[in-house]
């Protein structure tokens, strides 16, 4: 998994072969960088700056012209403290946004990072279950995002059947990342 910022990084990616994620910190630069991997190849997604992820209309604007220019998921990187209902208007402004392929209901995600104190879970359990959100950022040690296990265990998905004899899943491991 490559994660780029510019059309270049995003077309070299591509061309290697890899996932690429776009890091949108500026939204003209991320819409490049989305058409410029999925010329090359790529199943571009596109993770959004939080900057870019407070206002509706931004979510919604973002959303649009992200969606298409060939982005598979869009994830919002929110704070895990964020209020559900801002969360809801943020997602629902984008879910009415007309767009090529796949509407943004089914592209539209999450990525909160874990904060001590603050339970993320319950942003992504309500964007999981009232809103229909599908896409979710996960980290293997835990560090950048709740684990995959975890996440799953909050969202009310069944754990995978984790029996494979002499391996293990990844994020058994310690210090996995």
């Amino acid at each position: 998994r490559a994660t780029v910022h510019d059309e270049e990084g995003a077309t070299q990616a591509a061309l290697a072969g890899q996932d690429v994620w776009v890091a949108v910190s500026s939204l003209p630069d991320g819409i490049a960088a989305v058409r410029a991997a999925q010329e090359a190849g790529a199943i571009p997604r596109a993770l959004l700056d939080p900057a870019l992820c407070v206002d509706a209309h931004d979510v919604e604007l973002s959303a649009a012209e992200l969606s298409d220019a060939g982005a598979e998921a869009i994830l919002l990187t929110v704070d895990a403290a964020m209020d559900e209902d801002d969360l809801r208007d943020v997602a629902e402004a984008a879910f009415n946004m007309d767009v090529l392929g796949l509407p943004v209901q089914s592209r539209l995600g999450l990525s909160v990072a874990p904060q001590s104190g603050v339970d993320a879970y319950r942003l992504m359990k309500f964007a999981h279950k009232d809103l229909g959100m599908l896409h979710f950022m996960s980290c293997l040690a835990g560090k950048q995002a709740p684990k995959p296990s975890e996440l799953l265990k909050a969202l009310g998905v069944r754990p995978a059947d984790a029996a494979f004899g002499n391996m293990y899943l990844a994020e058994h491991v310690p210090d996995a990342a």
